[in-house]
């Protein structure tokens, strides 16, 4: 064994003298093994389970513990140590309990150097291979969830950029990108928070359970909490233990009967400004991290980019249906204002004109009634026409004004 090559440690459990020298002196201390040594099964029962040797080299007839029972014990406890042993008259039964028990190989005494030095580098190399096969297979394990997560996290963010490209329903947004959220981080609780640019406080918008209606009356100041201080600096922030820092606001805790451990919160930007942050509760128990981890702030960092786009896009989308809204209700009022003023003025001037006669005829007052209902009617199918607001085009008023284009509404309806 090379000097570069780590030193294994070989136990020897062995009561005659002149075997554990021979071992001792002659095989192992020159190839650098670290040797230990006992004389009966209970203290070799101790050592191994003290020292935990890479090589057991065990006789079967022992004082205190026979070499077969300390076997037999350490499997019961579930150690695996390699087992060489070392017999003089042992029976084929008694050799094949040996094996059952986990002994990887046996030398009958009296035995050569270069018969232990064998058996004890096969035994070695064979337990060498199995540590590797294990290291091997840990590590491909722990890739495979890594490629595992990463393909949840693409997945993940291509459906929060199908939600944004997909539907401009603000509500529905939040609640995809905080399903989102927990797919990729796996969290206990999780809040979407956006800043009323008027009353400058963190509103609640959206939770990870969609229990959002519970928060519906909590307001957090800018530099309130861990929270507030995130949209306050526009740094994002991770606390392992929010009882050590002085920025956490217990008050929410207490007030929805929660247990706060960390926090990772994030800011959300727009055009180079806070619109609010993304905040992530005590990470959940998981076979990798249960704590979170700078990757972790990271990779909440990347989302919130996305979800500043979600967020603008629908705050976009709601102004433009408030522009279009206000626009529409303009020109129905003006179209309202000229289609029936202009009933009334003709109702007004009959009126006045029929006053104006000292006697009206019967067929003055008959032409008078019919007009009024004829102008009544007009009125009544220019409300009816508004139904289908939506449909109708628009055509120049006065300057800038428009309004609906009624009459060949009113036209085909006739």
């Amino acid at each position: 064994m090379g000097s570069d090559m780590p030193q294994e440690t070989i136990l020897i459990v062995e009561d005659d003298p002149e075997i554990r020298a021979f071992l001792r002196e002659v095989v192992l201390e020159p190839r650098r093994y670290r040797v230990l040594m006992e004389t009966d099964g209970r203290r070799g029962m101790e050592q191994v389970l003290r020292e935990k040797p890479d090589l057991l080299l065990l006789d079967l007839r022992l004082p205190h513990l026979q070499g077969l029972d300390l076997l037999r014990r350490l499997k019961q406890l579930g150690h695996q140590i390699p087992t060489i042993v070392l017999t003089v008259h042992a029976s084929e039964e008694t050799i094949l309990e040996a094996f059952r028990l986990g002994a990887k190989d046996f030398l009958p005494k009296p035995f050569s150097a270069e018969e232990a030095r064998a058996a004890i580098e096969n035994a070695l190399t064979e337990e060498r291979l199995r540590r590797e096969k294990e290291r091997l297979t840990r590590a491909l394990l722990l890739a495979n969830r890594r490629l595992q997560r990463q393909i949840q996290n693409w997945v993940a963010l291509h459906d929060i950029a199908q939600a944004i490209t997909s539907t401009l329903d603000e509500t529905e947004i939040y609640h995809r990108v905080m399903v989102n959220v927990n797919r990729i981080l796996r969290v206990e609780a999780g809040s979407l928070l956006l800043l009323n640019p008027e009353t400058k406080e963190l509103e609640f918008r959206m939770t990870l359970h969609g229990d959002t209606a519970r928060f519906a009356d909590i307001r957090l100041k800018l530099g309130q909490g861990i929270a507030g201080w995130v949209a306050q600096h526009g740094r994002p922030l991770l606390v392992p233990d929010v009882r050590k820092d002085p920025r956490f606001y217990a008050q929410v805790d207490r007030a929805l009967g929660f247990h706060t451990r960390s926090v990772l919160c994030v800011p959300l930007k727009a055009r180079g400004e806070v619109i609010g942050v993304l905040e992530v509760i005590n990470k959940l128990d998981g076979p990798e991290s249960p704590a979170f981890t700078r990757g972790d702030l990271e990779l909440l960092g990347m989302l919130a980019s996305w979800v500043s786009v979600a967020v603008e896009n629908a705050r976009l989308n709601r102004s433009m249906q408030e522009t279009v809204a206000l626009r529409t209700l303009k020109q129905v009022v003006v179209t309202v204002a000229h289609h029936v003023n202009n009933r009334l003025m003709n109702l007004s001037l009959e009126l006045d004109r029929l006053e104006g006669q000292r006697e009206p005829s019967p067929d003055q007052i008959r032409t008078t009634i019919e007009s009024a209902r004829r102008w009544i009617q007009e009125i009544a199918n220019v409300v009816r026409a508004l139904d289908r607001v939506g449909e109708i085009r628009t055509v120049p008023y006065v300057g800038n004004i428009e309004m609906l284009d009624l009459e060949s509404v009113l036209d085909s309806s006739r």
